[in-house]
């Protein structure tokens, strides 16, 4: 029996078949055909995943630029980004994790740099995406990605004027909602603060139309500080008006009490005095009239009619005479307006006082390369010279003027006394 089973055992063995090389080609060629499919499955599984995370890290840029639009607070957008802090775009993404001159305004970093956040080199994640090929950025309104080898593109607004050069509308009335009409409007002054895009503040001031209406124009993104005063008592409202990109910003301003029907101000009303003579500086040069103080004493702006302007360089002053005003009482205040505009960028304007010999200027005011006149002024409640209340003897021997820098112009001075 033990052989029998042993000769079974030994026929099956040798009588087994084997694969033949056909058979091996062939599993060999499917086993191919299969990983080549998984591979390039998992490549376009990869270069999904990166074009997802880089299409977030230029979300998160884009962000970092111009602010988040769903960053709300009571119906109000919160955040505006670099844009909206500096006042203008950025010069390289590094501006958006490193102060880039040491601008008062900046309030980052808006984004997180887990590499060289203290130096924004070449390494800075941020700066590259998902295939370690920098994005490209060029103060622009876009950010594109290329390392798939395409070009993936995200936009941060529809213009650079859409995010540097919006509208602030603002309208004044009573707590009866009557406009102050031509009698009162120049008892009003409002004033936007927003950043000047190199780090500082510019304050626009404006008195509004008989209708209560007031526009300020070329304002950028941003949360931005608006105060209404009424001058007669320097009684003045403050809130933040959010601007938006390409959008105009209406803003309705409704005084505590119906200063146009109490008939306020100071003595016998509203005084307006005008350059009538030469004063203590003459430092600009007259255009369109023989003495600088008849170029800027019009009643009604002529425009580029009549004016003095600077020379290329520093500052330089004007004062003149002013008309001995006609009044009796206390004296609340007294404002000074200049009617300015620029002929280029980086020029600048102030207004000018003369008390007992003294110069007093006021803030110094950018005009942003437009060429378009605009109001600013300064408000004196007491007399700088004696840090006391007002007296009419002192009104009428004051100077009254500008002071330019850069070839920045001037067509119109003048005082108001409340």
């Amino acid at each position: 029996m033990t052989k029998r089973l042993e000769c079974i055992r030994l026929h099956i063995l040798y009588s087994k078949k084997g694969y033949s090389l056909i058979e091996l080609m062939v599993v060999i060629i499917i086993i191919s055909i299969i990983a080549a499919v998984s591979v390039k499955t998992l490549m376009t599984a990869s270069d999904t995943v990166r074009t997802e995370r880089s299409k977030d890290e230029m979300d998160e840029l884009a962000f970092a630029v111009a602010g988040n639009p769903d960053l709300v607070s009571g119906g109000t957008r919160t955040d505006f980004g670099y844009v909206g802090d500096v006042g203008s775009m950025p010069g390289s993404l590094d501006a958006l994790v490193i102060n880039p001159g040491g601008f008062a305004t900046w309030n980052g970093p808006y984004l997180k740099d887990d590499y060289l956040a203290a130096s924004g080199g070449a390494n800075s994640e941020f700066k590259v995406d998902d295939w370690g090929s920098a994005y490209i950025y060029s103060s622009g309104v876009t950010i594109t990605s290329t390392g798939s080898g395409q070009a993936i593109t995200r936009k941060i607004a529809n213009s650079v004027s859409d995010l540097l050069y919006n509208r602030v509308a603002v309208t004044v009335t009573d707590i009866n909602q009557n406009p102050p009409g031509p009698i009162y409007k120049d008892s009003i002054n409002v004033l936007l603060t927003y950043p000047n895009g190199t780090g500082g503040t510019v304050t626009i001031a404006r008195a509004p139309a008989s209708d209560g209406f007031v526009q300020i124009d070329s304002v950028p993104i941003g949360l931005h500080r608006l105060r209404t005063v009424y001058l007669p008592d320097n009684d003045t409202l403050r809130r933040k008006v959010a601007v938006n990109p390409g959008e105009l910003a209406l803003v309705d301003v409704q005084l505590f009490s119906n200063p146009w029907g109490s008939g306020g101000g100071a003595g016998s009303g509203t005084v307006i005095i005008r350059p009538d003579g030469v004063g203590n500086y003459t430092q600009h040069t007259s255009s369109g009239c023989s003495s600088n103080w008849q170029c800027v004493n019009d009643v009604t702006s002529d425009g580029d009619g009549s004016y003095v302007i600077i020379g290329s360089g520093p500052w330089a002053q004007d004062s003149y005479q002013a008309e001995d005003p006609s009044g009796s009482g206390a004296i609340d205040s007294i404002v000074i307006y200049i009617l300015v505009r620029s002929t280029g960028s980086g020029q600048l304007a102030r207004t000018t006082l003369v008390v007992n010999g003294n110069l007093y200027t006021g803030g110094n005011n950018n005009l942003n390369s437009s060429p378009t006149y605009t109001v600013f002024s300064t408000i004196y409640a007491t007399n700088p010279d004696t840090s006391s209340p007002w007296t009419w003897a002192e009104l009428n021997d004051i100077q009254i003027g500008v002071g330019l820098k850069d070839q920045a112009r001037c067509t119109q001075v003048w005082a108001e006394i409340f």
